[in-house]
């Protein structure tokens, strides 16, 4: 028994597709030919001619027929599954395939066929995975390229990563592609030197990052951030991310806090001096000296009043900047409101010998806060009779342009270069030598002009006079109803 359990097992036709009647029947064609043979070997010879034509004809057709059931059963399964594994070698998608086929196939051909399945499921799965990571990458990549921060991820030995919009900005790269290239060979400079200085203090402490303030690079400032890669694999070590910020914006507003500070103490000076100088003559002085007295008195109460207009400027700029300055729209007769401005400073300007000429009219209405435009009005030409030279000219005047309404303001002062006439506008800027004709002020009082022009939405801007001074251009939007005059 056991003999027989361990030999080879006995090959059946029927393993190979080859049916008992498809036996039977080539058996008999072959008896039918041996006898035949010997038909003609014993008999008469034409007798054996024709019976061995027969038997041979019929033995070709069993042979042919059994041929082609062997190629049914045996090549084509195998061809077929050759045709797929081509597919899978190639990479291409296999096609599927009948597990039919001689008996002594289909062992094989199911197993195949499960190994395929097994085959096409793990490559679904890649490829969902992969979809997976494609978009989580694309997501990364958005976040990235939105942040204003530039954001450079380099390797152990310092090449590039990975970078985003803003870094390739602010290191000036355009559209140069820096990945696999050395961080060092990108940038020169104060930025360079703090990047590579970040990398190695994060390798070399026990810091998590570091951070380099206030780095100049071109015309401007960064703050460098080195950060550790973070990964859950212990000792593996998948580089730095280094954060770019932008902060010259900063930087600029220090300046400027710094340049209202000097200003302000600057302008806060002097008067505050000459009250206190004054305050403490008057302390000395008796009822008799009324004249001495009366003069000092006269000199406090004009300082007092500088002093709080310059406090009403920094107070009024810092409403409107910060808008939370009272706005209370009307209807503002235009022709009017220009005409309230000069007679408020007709008498500053009679002080220095010259006349605020009003020419022309226009019929116009704006719908604005008239306190504040009248006092934007009043600030353009307080300056044009403070620039202006003793016995000058200052026009006031009218027109149209683009359907506003135009109030114009001329002066045959010295004048504002063409460099200079969109400074004049910012806060804190004055033109001229600050040591030799800058006049009093913090330098507000056009950038309020341009505020309050704003919230009425129109625009105010700066030319050249014909006067020979400067020219300023107060245009406001006008109502669809316009103002009678009688």
């Amino acid at each position: 028994m056991a003999a027989q359990e361990g030999a080879n097992p006995r090959l059946d036709f029927r393993d190979l597709g080859v049916s008992r009647s498809m036996l039977g029947a080539s058996t008999i064609a072959l008896a039918v030919a041996s006898g035949a043979t010997t038909t003609l070997l014993g008999g008469p010879l034409l007798a054996g001619i024709g019976a061995t034509v027969v038997s041979s004809a019929i033995a070709l057709a069993c042979g042919h027929v059994l041929t082609r059931r062997l190629h049914l059963s045996l090549r084509l399964p195998v061809d077929s599954l050759l045709h797929t594994l081509d597919q899978i070698r190639l990479g291409g998608t296999p096609t599927p395939f009948s597990d039919a086929g001689a008996p002594l196939l289909q062992p094989l051909l199911r197993r195949f066929q499960m190994t395929h399945a097994a085959v096409q499921n793990r490559s679904q799965q890649t490829v969902a995975n992969l979809m997976q990571a494609e978009a989580a990458f694309d997501r990364v990549h958005a976040v990235l390229q939105s942040l204003r921060e530039g954001v450079v991820v380099v390797d152990t030995n310092s090449r590039v990563v990975l970078m985003n919009r803003n870094a390739r900005a602010m290191l000036g790269l355009g559209d140069r592609r820096a990945e696999a290239e050395p961080l060092p060979q990108l940038c020169k400079g104060p930025l360079a030197a703090a990047m590579q200085d970040g990398i190695a203090r994060l390798a070399s402490g026990q810091q998590r990052d570091e951070r380099i303030a206030d780095v100049p690079h071109g015309k401007g400032f960064f703050d460098v951030t080195v950060v550790q890669v973070q990964t859950n694999r212990p000792g593996q070590d998948y580089g730095k991310v280094l954060v770019l910020a932008d902060v010259t914006q900063r930087h600029e507003v220090d300046r400027l806090k710094d340049d209202l500070l000097s200003s302000i103490s600057h302008e806060l000076r002097t008067p505050l001096t000459n009250m206190v100088t004054g305050t403490e003559i008057l302390t000395t002085m008796t009822p008799t000296s009324e004249s001495e007295w009366r003069g000092f008195a006269d000199m406090l109460a004009t300082e007092s009043k500088r002093l709080k207009t310059l406090v009403d400027d920094i107070m009024e700029y810092g409403l409107l900047e910060n808008g939370r300055a009272e706005w209370r729209p009307e209807p503002t007769d235009v022709h009017d409101i220009a005409q309230q401005a000069a007679r408020t400073l007709e008498s500053a300007a009679t002080q220095k010998g010259q006349c605020i000429e009003v020419h022309g009219t226009i019929e116009a209405m704006t719908q604005c806060d008239s306190r504040r435009l009248r006092s934007a009005l009043c600030r353009i030409l307080d300056n044009a009779v403070k620039f202006t030279p003793e016995g000058g000219r200052i026009r006031l005047s009218f027109a149209r342009g683009n359907g506003n309404a135009e109030i114009r303001i001329d002066d045959s002062g010295k004048g504002i270069e063409e460099q200079d006439r969109e400074r004049v506008f910012e806060r804190f800027e004055q033109v001229g030598d600050v040591l030799t004709d800058k006049p009093k002020g913090t330098g507000l009082g056009l950038a309020i002009v341009r505020s309050v022009v704003a919230l009425a939405g129109g625009t105010v801007r700066c030319e050249a006079s014909d006067l020979g001074g400067a020219r300023f251009v107060v245009s406001l939007p006008t109502n669809s109803q316009v103002a009678a005059r009688g």
